[in-house]
């Protein structure tokens, strides 16, 4: 891997800073690290150019009041994964495609506007391809933690504070969506640090109003821009999940207790046949056995379903990925999409 690849300590703390404030100044992120604004962009630009980080746009916690959400899991001989794969990563609705260990060869997660669709692409069109054994889809019924909250924990709690300092004026929330603010967040998706005159520009409206319009859609809890990177080349951790069944009287704490954890990414409750599904990095994989025996003990009879390491990331967020986890393309999810 070449030199240039490598991310650096102050490439890991302008990331971490990002994933604070993804849409922060750059003479705000530049002061809490000690450098200049300039330093802090430049350092950026080159990330970007070497598609070794990216701002990417989500589904924000509130997407499933109106829309749908699932976990769904594919299994599949080992010589139809490579079809597989490349087949889910062409699906907008599939915005993250995964490869695991398990009972399970595939783990994605779909964002579709209506129950029917996301039926309608699982039972009909992947079901029925070549190779596909089996399915199971986990519906997601409460968000406790999305991936969009992980820090790398790279800045101190001073640094962290200073970026995060933001102004106290009271952001409304946007609830209706039309075409305008489909082409923002598509927009969004490409860069997410784009200026509100070059978002106004693409999509010929005034700066205030690019502004006022993604500002709401991100106080509504709707759209969540997260900042990501190759972790190959940057902090050595490694994906795994859980896939449980917590009693009912002990659902909500569990899932709490979760997601409070430093390594956490995902923790969601689901309608399947397990009802919660948690997602950490880690770096040593022992961890998942510790946090195991503390479910074991904060909720009594809880069951673990599955467990699982990723083996490979091929798309996140709507963006595809290389083996080296760089950003090589980009599927706009659906949910942007109006007519």
């Amino acid at each position: 891997m070449q030199e240039s690849a490598i991310l650096s300590e102050l490439d890991l703390a302008i990331i971490n800073a990002l994933q604070i404030r993804p849409r922060g100044e750059w003479s705000r992120i530049g002061a809490a690290l000690g450098i200049t604004g300039a330093t802090a962009a430049r350092h950026w630009e080159r990330l970007t150019r070497e598609r070794l980080a990216w701002i990417a746009t989500m589904p924000g916690p509130r997407f499933a009041d109106s829309g749908y959400a699932a976990h769904v899991f594919f299994s599949a001989p080992p010589g139809y994964h490579a079809e597989l794969a490349e087949q889910l990563c062409e699906e907008p609705a599939a915005a993250t495609v995964t490869r695991v260990t398990g009972e399970h060869d595939f783990r994605v997660d779909f964002f579709t506007s209506t129950h029917e669709s996301l039926d309608q692409i699982v039972s009909e069109r992947f079901s029925s391809l070549p190779g596909v054994a089996r399915t199971e889809t986990a519906y997601v019924t409460r968000v406790h933690r999305q991936s969009s909250m992980w820090r790398s924990g790279v800045l101190d709690q001073q640094q962290s504070r200073s970026v995060a300092a933001a102004s106290a004026a009271t952001r409304s929330r946007r609830t209706a969506f039309d075409a305008v603010d489909s082409a923002l967040l598509d927009a969004l998706g490409d860069d997410g640090r784009l200026s509100w005159a070059e978002l106004a520009g693409l999509c010929a409206i005034s700066p205030q109003t690019a502004r006022r319009r993604v500002e709401q859609h991100l106080a509504s809890g709707y759209l969540v821009l997260r900042c990501e990177f190759a972790t190959s080349v940057g902090l050595p951790v490694r994906e795994a999940s859980l896939v449980l069944n917590i009693p009912a009287r002990h659902l909500e704490d569990a899932g709490q207790y979760v997601a409070g954890l430093p390594n956490c990414r995902v923790s969601v409750q689901v309608l399947s046949v397990h009802n919660l599904v948690a997602t950490f990095w880690v770096y040593d994989l022992n961890e998942i056995h510790a946090y195991e025996r503390e479910l074991e003990a904060r909720a009594p009879g809880t069951v673990v379903i599955s467990r699982s390491v990723t083996l490979r990331t091929y798309k996140r967020v709507g963006h595809i990925l290389d083996r080296e986890g760089r950003s090589i393309g980009r599927v706009p999810l659906p949910m942007w999409q109006r007519e």
